[in-house]
């Protein structure tokens, strides 16, 4: 009887064990749209750091560990299942593998070097996250810190450190919590203590951003023009030459609405100018392919192209297109593939190069080990959205190409980040960074197709995202976005204007029209990049180098252990 009371409450007390992860990782995915109680960011980790900080990192604890991240990015990614369920569990499962690092490097900090979990959470965190967002191109999306999106003070804090700054101010907080719930030496004094410090810093932080937001550093720009339409994807794929003329002209005509209020510029989404666009393959004759189809592709091409030089042309106003390029090898097959963005300017036309993809997106736009291991690329392919009988890989672009928008005496750079380019500080960094003294750019055009979902979540998220980069670069982002959110953000990350048809501005179709106010303040974030997470990255390596060291040391000392036990019994008989 002792025996079953005392299985029972082994259950009980594993069950009461599992709740602070899984409250942690409800609170994570309400932090971010849809539902957006972003205050909830502030506190999120502090359950799920109890947890590790009070248990032993066992290996059942380390399973539940991943399990907990599971579920969160499962709850977090639901939108993704529509597109590909295999590639949607595969990332799931591997994004959650940061959560038992996070917790093996907390106890390291927290038992090896007893810094407090007001400290050692954020370093922590912050540095796993940050390792998440670049290894193996990274995913930099649900990065903590994105959360606070909404709160405009806080959002300020990223034109120092970028997001990483953001995730560090609000994992302090669940730092601070985490240390009131437990029992230290020191009691009511180091409460007090880690309560002023925790305060003092979110003031700080609140009195940066008040600063930042009553600067007067703007000044006129051009007026852009954003068009969005909701093609579904799979509408997309399948429409043929007659679909694709259709696509065309329904944002030809939204882009003839548009030109009636005078923009500078008017921008469309990402791959919306069917087929391809580059010079290379505009300038062949259809003469010179054997397939009929691909000579009426050829000529479709052809038209689009010539039809958006003599609109530019006619109406005195340019075009930002999304669109592809192909290119041909000496046999005439396929070499490279890439998604671009081309300019067409009244006077130009048609302006080369275009800006052609960096950043690829993997197992959207390119699946790994297509050379090295070609059995294992083909496996890979089940998990992308195309199937194992379709490799949709592109080739990445070789520089970051800036556009110039002339009207009048008035010339202004600006940068086209393409699909999912904006959901990371690098690519928006690379285009805004300054040269001598000045901003590389002055504004971004994001051009992304959102098509693919068919949840509003995804929507919102990504627009949180470009709300980051434009503080971290305090420059002006326009968003043209097939399905939304299309509209305009201001360089202190405040939504100035969206797309909207009866009140909503997801999955319509539409424009917006706006002035932009350009920044002159160059972020230290623009100057130094990610240099504060990268800090923390080594100081947790630096971490781990120590506490390796040590056991190592302890393991050397106990081996030598006994010849000294031998040589003192030896002194102790001849005494």
């Amino acid at each position: 009887m002792n025996q079953l009371k005392t299985g029972k409450n082994r259950f009980w007390a594993g069950a009461i064990g599992m709740l602070p992860g899984l409250l942690s990782a409800a609170m994570l995915i309400l932090s971010f749209p849809p539902f957006g109680l972003w205050p909830l960011a502030l506190f999120a980790l502090a359950p799920l750091s109890y947890g590790i900080l009070c248990r032993p990192l066992t290996r059942k604890w380390i399973a539940w560990y991943w399990l907990v991240g599971f579920l969160y990015f499962t709850g977090a990614l639901f939108w993704l299942i529509p597109v590909t369920v295999p590639g949607y569990l595969a990332l799931c499962a591997y994004l959650a593998i940061y959560f038992p690092i996070f917790a093996a490097l907390l106890r390291l900090l927290s038992d090896r070097f007893r810094l407090p979990a007001i400290l050692s959470v954020p370093v922590t965190f912050t540095a796993v996250e940050y390792v998440r967002s670049v290894l193996f191109t990274g995913f930099p999306w649900f990065m903590l810190g994105t959360a606070l999106a909404p709160a405009t003070h806080f959002l300020q804090l990223a034109d120092l450190a970028g997001v990483s700054g953001l995730t560090f101010l609000a994992a302090i907080g669940s730092g601070w919590l985490t240390d009131m719930t437990m029992r230290h030496p020191g009691g009511l004094t180091r409460r007090v203590v880690e309560t002023l410090a925790c305060v003092g810093v979110f003031a700080a932080a609140w009195t940066y951003g008040s600063f930042r937001l009553h600067q007067n550093a703007f000044r006129p720009g051009p007026t852009l023009a954003v068009i969005q339409k909701y093609i579904p994807q799979s509408i997309k794929e399948s429409s043929g030459i007659a679909g694709d003329k259709k696509l065309f002209n329904g944002f030809m005509k939204l882009t003839a609405q548009a030109a009636i209020f005078h923009p500078d510029l008017i921008a469309w989404p990402e791959t919306m100018v069917p087929g391809f666009l580059n010079r290379q393959w505009l300038a062949l004759s259809p003469y010179v392919f054997r397939a009929g189809y691909t000579r009426r592709l050829l000529t479709l091409d052809q038209g689009f192209a010539r039809e958006l030089k003599d609109f530019s042309h006619r109406t005195g106003v340019s075009l930002l297109v999304g669109s592809s390029s192909v290119r041909f090898n000496a046999r005439g097959r396929v070499r490279q593939m890439q998604n671009i963005s081309v300019l067409f300017t009244p006077k130009r036309g048609q302006v080369s190069p275009p800006y052609a993809k960096r950043h690829l997106v993997p197992f959207g736009e390119y699946v790994p080990f297509k050379r090295s291991a070609p059995w294992l690329h083909h496996w890979l392919l089940y998990l992308t959205p195309f199937g194992p009988k379709d490799d949709y890989s592109l080739t990445p672009g070789r520089s970051w190409r800036r556009f110039h928008l002339t009207v009048g005496s008035h010339s202004w750079r600006f940068g086209t980040p393409i699909c999912y380019e904006d959901a990371m500080g690098h690519p928006s960094r690379m285009f805004a960074r300054p040269r001598h003294g000045r901003k590389g750019v002055a504004f971004l055009v994001s051009i992304s197709n959102d098509g693919w979902y068919r949840d509003r979540a995804e929507l919102e998220q990504h627009l949180q995202l470009d709300q980051v980069r434009a503080v971290e670069e305090r420059v002006p982002i326009a968003r043209s976005v097939n399905g939304g959110d299309s509209g305009f953000i201001d360089s202190d990350g405040r939504v100035r204007k969206l797309v909207t048809k009866n009140g909503h501005s997801a999955f319509v179709s539409g424009f917006a029209v706006a002035r932009l106010s350009l920044d002159d303040r160059i972020s230290l974030f623009s100057r130094t990049g990610d240099i504060f997470a990268r800090l923390l990255v080594l100081l947790n390596l630096l971490a781990l180098l120590a506490g390796g060291a040590a056991v190592m040391f302890r393991k050397y000392l106990k081996r030598w252990s006994w010849p000294r036990s031998l040589w003192r019994q030896a002194l102790k008989r001849k005494e």
